[in-house]
């Protein structure tokens, strides 16, 4: 048989042609979907993932066909044009197919392709670069479209390029956790303590049983770092650690640091997240495994010394880290010698307290008219470690101690929307109670004084309501990024993403820091030594304060 030979031109006018009828008949089967555009340029949503700049009309690519992105379940595609627009809920393994008009007369046959699903991933497998994009872009997208704050202590361009870079890095395949310390960067760099994740969980559970890591309990104190428990006979309570592998305590601290969110520039709370337990699993995360650590360390009598230790499994390393005693209620009255009251508030969660069948607002209604009637002059609130919770309760409990009426919020806005919100109770101007403190006060805060409880210590300080001693709160001083969140899962990694839907803006006077938490008057950070023996210095120091004649 002898052979025919077909040129390209021809060649492709058959495929055009065969293509035609195929959507003659398939249209005959069902309508073929049309949508309009006046410009070639068209921008796609897959799934979560925005694509700008990628995707050009072609009326002589018949079909022209987009890819999507892998996924493992259903999802919904939409193209958008300068003037139209057409969405499909596709399922892995399908086709769909559809046309638009360019211009009024160019056809644009384009069909949607998608890939056989994929299965979720486990902690040790690797990630495709295409599917880390992936969660990145979404990542991304939702930071900058339901993040309240995301500018408020970087400016638009240097956020822009935080994200940019944190893209570019993503040059191969990686495990979970290596791209979730990515995330972890970004989110300190945006400086928010109430944008998180899931990933502490996911750290603990993944390096708790069957990860080596460095085997002692540190406690840093605001400029060193001490073993606060061992179980290794050359590594007592008190050693000072100086380096490990060659690597000062500073500078380790300093990169931790940039792993963890806060606030502003504020680091006293991540200075308590360390000393919590967490050290050695950021640091495996952060450094990288290893059998073994040589440590540089001074040794209570102050001998300097060098040891190579062995990792060992967090289990084998565990023990008592020690603290001073407080009282055990969340909220509590109570009186100490030289006629002083001691008001503890733990909390403002108000189902961390309904569950303890606490009720608040009756609490302090009972304490302050107690007071009156006791004619009581000098008041320590002790805030510490409250974490924050009902913004409400921060502004119930100035109203008891304000010396006249006063303004709590200044603003509060919703992402992306340039104009104020009007409807938070805590706007305006606020009463003073009639069982007002009036006398002198003194409050307790540390690092991990936060959110609704930081607010409040904003408040008091701004109105020079009494003296604080302690550390900078955790939350900082003109107000936070909270209220309702979006828990945000990324489709592929399944790291969860909390983010704040809503800015708020303290009533406050100014002051030296724009990017600080509350400046306590009196700085007081325990000694190792003081926290092992649980001697509270910061409330000794209040005591001696109140018992004073001039403060």
């Amino acid at each position: 048989m002898k052979d025919i030979k077909i040129s390209p031109k021809w060649a492709g006018a058959c495929i055009a042609l065969v293509f035609a009828l195929f959507c003659q008949i398939l249209a005959a089967q069902q309508p073929l979907k049309l949508i309009r555009a006046n410009s070639n340029a068209v921008t796609i949503r897959d799934g979560y993932v925005i694509l700008n700049d990628t995707w050009n009309l072609s009326p002589e690519v018949k079909p022209d066909r987009y890819h999507a992105l892998k996924s493992a379940t259903e999802k919904i595609i939409t193209f958008y044009t300068d003037i139209d627009s057409i969405s499909f809920k596709t399922a892995p393994g399908n086709t769909y197919l559809f046309a638009v008009l360019l211009k009024g007369k160019d056809t644009c046959y384009t069909q949607i392709v998608t890939s056989e699903g994929i299965s979720p991933v486990k902690q040790d497998k690797l990630i495709s670069p295409e599917l880390l994009a992936m969660d990145f872009m979404v990542f991304r997208d939702y930071m900058e479209r339901e993040h309240a704050g995301l500018y408020r202590y970087r400016t638009k361009p240097e956020i822009e390029r935080l994200f940019d870079e944190g893209m570019k890095s993503i040059k191969g395949p990686m495990q979970r956790l290596d791209f979730g310390k990515k995330l972890m960067h970004i989110i300190s760099e945006v400086r928010d303590g109430h944008t998180g994740t899931n990933l502490s969980s996911m750290i603990l559970n993944a390096y708790r049983d069957s990860v080596k890591l460095f085997p002692l309990m540190l406690y840093f104190d605001k400029q060193s770092a001490f073993v606060r428990c061992s179980k290794l006979r050359e590594f007592p309570t008190g050693t000072e650690i100086l380096s490990i592998n060659g690597k000062k305590m500073e500078e380790i601290k300093e990169v931790l640091f940039s792993y963890l969110p806060s606030d502003g520039q504020i680091k006293s709370k991540k200075r308590h997240t360390l000393n919590n337990g967490s050290f050695a699993f950021l640091y495996h995360l952060v450094f990288g495994a290893g059998d073994s650590f040589s440590i540089d360390y001074r040794k209570p009598n102050g001998q300097r010394k060098t040891a190579s230790v062995e990792a060992s499994l967090s289990k084998d390393f565990d023990c008592e880290l020690g603290s001073f005693s407080r009282p055990a209620k969340d909220l509590q009255l109570d009186y100490l010698p030289g006629d002083i009251a001691l008001l503890t508030i733990k909390t403002f969660d108000q189902g961390r307290l309904k569950r303890s069948k606490l009720d608040y607002s009756r609490f302090l209604e009972n304490t302050f008219n107690e007071l009156k009637d006791r004619k009581a002059d000098k008041l320590i609130i002790d805030l510490r470690g409250n974490g924050g919770g009902f913004d409400e309760y921060g502004s119930m409990l100035y109203s008891y101690v304000a010396e006249r009426d006063f303004g709590y919020l200044a603003a509060v806005y919703r992402a992306n929307d340039p104009e104020p919100l009007s409807n938070n109770r805590n706007l305006g101007i606020k009463q003073s109670k009639f069982n007002t403190f009036k006398g002198e006060i003194v409050f307790l805060i540390d690092g991990l004084c936060f959110s609704a409880a930081a607010d409040f210590c904003a408040i008091a300080k701004s109105n020079k309501r009494g003296k604080f001693v302690g550390e900078e709160t955790a939350g900082a001083y003109y107000g936070n990024n909270s209220g309702k969140t979006i828990r945000l899962e990324l489709p592929n990694t399944k790291i969860a993403i909390i983010i704040p839907k809503f800015k708020y803006l303290n009533d406050v006077k100014k002051t030296r820091y724009t990017d600080r938490g509350v400046m306590p008057d009196y700085e007081i950070i325990q000694s190792l030594n003081e926290v092992v023996t649980g001697r509270d210095v910061q409330m000794d120091f209040a005591l001696t304060l109140l018992q004073s004649k001039k403060q």
